[in-house]
Formats: structure tokens, C-alpha cells, sequence
């Protein structure tokens, strides 16, 4: 490649761009690139089920012919597959998809094309979301641990080189937990400020989930994001709000922000002490920075779990029902057993939950405004990754959730950025979560943090990766 552009996961999206618009590096190079990365790193961490080369090169040859629409013109982007892709199959990694085809584009696909975004292809997901990979996808950091959540492949693609941003969707911290174990940045909207449309239903919990992003640096978060947000008729859940510019303040630092820490929930026994002290060095740094910590209290936050469930179970099951009862066998064993357990819930345990769910709501939202707070900060997640081989799903999900599931059911913006390694190699990430519609805010939180620390810079080697 000319500019010397050799080591794919190390550039961003900022700077392919101004390398293409330099014309530096041509789309079709840039593609080529990736699809040589992909080719290198698919045998080992499994990131992709469909990669769409011979549409991406065309796609990359009709950005070299025009004019730049923009910061993603000719970048390579990967969705999740559960998102509708009009030239590629659409399987939400289940057998009961199997060649299912559409005729439209998700919305947030739509988006990236008129962009002038490359789609290189389609990424890994947990069957409907629910579950894990089979076969599993692997944590380029150590390839025997588990990469997140449903939308690990595209955080694990973001780490490698093999795209420079990805898709996700995020129902209970499924861009925010690959984000922290994969050492990328992941980014959940607020709930309704990115459209939902097009995503397969029987993979969705419509309240909670999120379309969401991975990338490199914050700045390619708030790029792709500007490419993303806005009202969408086709989908009632989105807000008609106008779209800020999300690079606009994404320079102005931290200082004189107020930022709230909750550490009767946040620091309790379920923080593992490694990634407490890496995170308690990111909260120093915001300090050293210039922003006040403000402890507040958010005692509503216990019914995270049993509330977050009895919803996500209930809502991700409901299109199953029929499938459940005409074709079980074409499950995998363990979505089956969630399904069907979430086919089962009380309308009075939903009811239940739904309360709980508005409880936490009035809560955070009296800590924003009593306490002035511009933002929070709080761990992403509590541990870091576990051994895939060693992982049972129904014990260590809810070990993995607790600290991203309450922005699912509050719907606010949440952001995840690298925030150092523990002495075993494993990433940990520092989580900001802001007030609706303020994804400016944590953009620009996330940018002060990154740019005074060098966690995002660093990239895995998966040379001996296996070995650590």
C-alpha cells in the first residue's frame, strides 16, 4: 500500500480519510487491505460470517470515481447479522434464518452507504443475539477467552485490523462488553436517537436495545455516529430531535465537568480489585484533568438484574413462540431454553419489572439534576473476560451485565473506552454515561481521557496470543 499504511490496526477512520481525501491511498487499496487482514486473522478469532469482497472492491471502485461525500467516503465498516443488508444474507446466526435475503437495507446501513461507507461484510452474533458463538469467536488479547457480548465479532474486528468500524446492537451491554474486553471503543446511543429499523426482530428486545458502534478512538465513535443518528419514520422509537455536531466540542476537555460516581453500586463486591484499580486510575486522570467526582447515591440500581431479565427474556421471546412449538430442534439448545423460559414469564412479573425499570429511570435522573452532574463514570464491566472454555453461560452472564444492563433500562447514552490492562494482558474499560441526547458530553469526556492515555493506542499481537 502507498503512504505506508502497513499496520491496519493502528489507523483510524480520521486517518484513512484524510489519506483518501489526499488521494494518498485509493478506496480500492484500502479495501484490498482489509480483505487481506481478513484473511489473515479469520482463521484465528472468527469474526465474520459473510465478508462481501467482490461488492466491497466494486463498492470501493465507485468511491474512487466520485466525489467525497465525507469522513467515511471509501472507509470499511462491518455489521452485525442481525441487520439487514440488501446484497447479503441476513441469519442472526440461527439455522431457522438460514439464506434469508431482504430486499431493503437496516436503516443504519442505508445511512453508511449514502455516507459513501464500504460494507466489507457481515459479523459473528450469538443465535438471535442470546447465548454464544458456535463456533466461538475468540479475544485477539488471549485467544482462549471470550471475546463479549452478541456483537464480539465486530469489536473483535475493530481490534484486528480486518475493519475499521462496526455495527453492533446492545440490549444489556453487547457493543459495550466486547468494547472493554477487546480494548476498542463502543458507544450505545441514547434509545432512540439511532434507528432500530431493520434489525431482525426475533433478535431484538425493542425497549432495550441500541444500535451501536465500534471503533479505534472516540473521534471515529462520534464520525460514525453523525452518519447513524436521527429521526427515522419507519421506526416509532426514534426521537425527532435535530442531530448535533458531534465533533463541535469533542476538543474542550473536561475541566469544571461534574461528574457522578455511585459506589454502593459500582464498587460493590461484585468489582473484581484489578479492574477496580484501573478504573479508579481512569476516575484520577478525569480528576488530573480538571472534572470534580460527585458521589451520588442510586439505591433503585438493585433490581438491575431481576428487572433486566424478566424484560429482555420476555421481549426476545415473543416472536419465537411459533418457531418454538413447529421447529425446536433448529435451535441451538441453549437459546432454546431461554426462549422457551421467556415464553413462560408472568404478565404480573413483567409488570413487576416494568416498575422497577421507571423506579431506576426517576432515580439517575433526580441524581443528574440535584446533584449537577454533566455525566457519570463507572467500570464497564466488573470482571474482565473469562476462559471460553471455562464460561457457563446462565452463571456468568449476569456476572458480566450488572454495570451496562441499568443504561439499557434507563435507555441513557453510554460510552466504553480503554482504560488499561491488568497484569494477565486483559483489557479493562472505563464507562461514561451521559443525560438524553447528550452523546456530545461523553464524546468528549471519552476524548479528553484517550488522549491523555495510551490504552487505545495499544493493539493486540496475535503472534503467541494463544499463549498467554
Amino acid at each position: 500500500m502507498r503512504a505506508g499504511v502497513t499496520d491496519l490496526g493502528s489507523v483510524t477512520i480520521r486517518e484513512a480519510s484524510r489519506l483518501l481525501r489526499e488521494r494518498k491511498l485509493s478506496a480500492v487499496e484500502l479495501v484490498g487491505a482489509t480483505l487481506r487482514r481478513i484473511d489473515e486473522t479469520e482463521p484465528v478469532v472468527h469474526a465474520y460470517v459473510h465478508v462481501a469482497a467482490q461488492q466491497a472492491l466494486a463498492a470501493a471502485q465507485r468511491a474512487d470515481a466520485e466525489v467525497p461525500r465525507g469522513p467515511l467516503h471509501g472507509i470499511p465498516i462491518g455489521i452485525k447479522d442481525v441487520l439487514a443488508t440488501r446484497d447479503a444474507r441476513t441469519e442472526a446466526g440461527s439455522r431457522l434464518l438460514a439464506g434469508f435475503t431482504t430486499s431493503h437495507d437496516a436503516t443504519v446501513v442505508r445511512r453508511l452507504r449514502e455516507a459513501g461507507a464500504v460494507i466489507i461484510g457481515k459479523q459473528v452474533t450469538h443465535e438471535f443475539a442470546c447465548g454464544q458463538d458456535v463456533p466461538p469467536t475468540r479475544n485477539p488479547w488471549n485467544l482462549r477467552h471470550y471475546p463479549g457480548g452478541s456483537s464480539a465479532g465486530g469489536g473483535v474486528s475493530v481490534a484486528v485490523g480486518s475493519s475499521f468500524g462496526a455495527l453492533g446492537t446492545d440490549a444489556g451491554g453487547s457493543v459495550r462488553k466486547p468494547a472493554a474486553v477487546t480494548a476498542t471503543v463502543g458507544l450505545k446511543p441514547t434509545h432512540g436517537r439511532v434507528s432500530g429499523w431493520g434489525t431482525i426482530r426475533a433478535a431484538s428486545a425493542p425497549s432495550l436495545d441500541h444500535v451501536g458502534t465500534f471503533t479505534r478512538s472516540v473521534e471515529d465513535a462520534a464520525l460514525l455516529l453523525q452518519a447513524v443518528a436521527g429521526y427515522d419514520p419507519a421506526d416509532r422509537r426514534t426521537i425527532d430531535e435535530p442531530v448535533p455536531d458531534y465533533l463541535a466540542d469533542l476538543d474542550r476537555g473536561v475541566a469544571g465537568l461534574r461528574l457522578g460516581v455511585a459506589p454502593g453500586y459500582f464498587a460493590g463486591p461484585e468489582l473484581h480489585p484489578e479492574v477496580g484499580a484501573l478504573v479508579e486510575g481512569a476516575f484520577k486522570e478525569l480528576e488530573r484533568l480538571g472534572a470534580t467526582l460527585v458521589p451520588v447515591e442510586l439505591p433503585a440500581f438493585r433490581f438491575t438484574l431481576p428487572a433486566g431479565f424478566v424484560i429482555l427474556m420476555a421481549e426476545v421471546a415473543q416472536p419465537h413462540r411459533r418457531w418454538l412449538v413447529e421447529r425446536p430442534k433448529d435451535y441451538v439448545a441453549g437459546t432454546r431454553r431461554l426462549l422457551e423460559l421467556g415464553s413462560l414469564v408472568p404478565a404480573a412479573h413483567l409488570q413487576a419489572a416494568h416498575c422497577a425499570r421507571m423506579a431506576m429511570r426517576a432515580e439517575v435522573q433526580a441524581a443528574f439534576r440535584h446533584a449537577r452532574l454533566d455525566a457519570m463514570v463507572t467500570p464497564t464491566l466488573p470482571i474482565t473476560s473469562m476462559a471460553l472454555d471455562e464460561m457457563v453461560v446462565d452463571r456468568d452472564l449476569p456476572r458480566l451485565i450488572p454495570f451496562t444492563l441499568p443504561w439499557n433500562l434507563t435507555g441513557l447514552p453510554a460510552l466504553s473506552v480503554p482504560c488499561g490492562f491488568t497484569p494477565a494482558g486483559l483489557p479493562a474499560g472505563l464507562q461514561v454515561v451521559g443525560r438524553p441526547l447528550d452523546e456530545a458530553t461523553i464524546l468528549r469526556i471519552g476524548h479528553a481521557y484517550e488522549q491523555a492515555t495510551p490504552w487505545h493506542r495499544q493493539r493486540p499481537a496475535l503472534a503467541g496470543a494463544g499463549a498467554r
